[in-house]
């Protein structure tokens, strides 16, 4: 495999990072550690379209001498990630992680 390749692994990589710590920040729940999923999930879309179902959505552009559909991976991998915070924060919240106000009935 050609050196290119594995920047555009890295490249992607870094998207998926990206993606997925600004969804966890903006909507996930608060432990640090509930940032892997929206990570994880967006890799593993970005992995899902370009690989085994080989979907490419709109404009190309040529990134590391590959023609990639960027605006459709980019959506992708935002996409997933706010969801997965999403669906993350509101188990953590049935769950019962989530603060609550202190009852009236009680002191303190």
């Amino acid at each position: 495999m050609p050196a290119n390749a594995y920047a555009l692994v890295g490249f992607f990589a870094a998207l998926s990072a990206a993606s997925g710590l600004l969804a966890w920040r903006l909507v996930g729940p608060p432990p640090r550690a509930a940032a892997l999923p929206p990570v994880a999930a967006s890799f593993g879309a970005l992995y899902l379209v370009g690989h085994r179902l080989f979907l490419s959505v709109g404009p190309t552009v040529d990134v590391l001498g590959f023609q990639v559909a960027l605006p459709f991976d980019v959506a992708v991998a935002v996409g997933t990630a706010a969801v997965t915070a999403f669906l993350e924060r509101t188990a953590w919240r049935i769950a019962g992680g989530a603060p609550r106000p202190p009852s009236a009935e009680r002191p303190g």
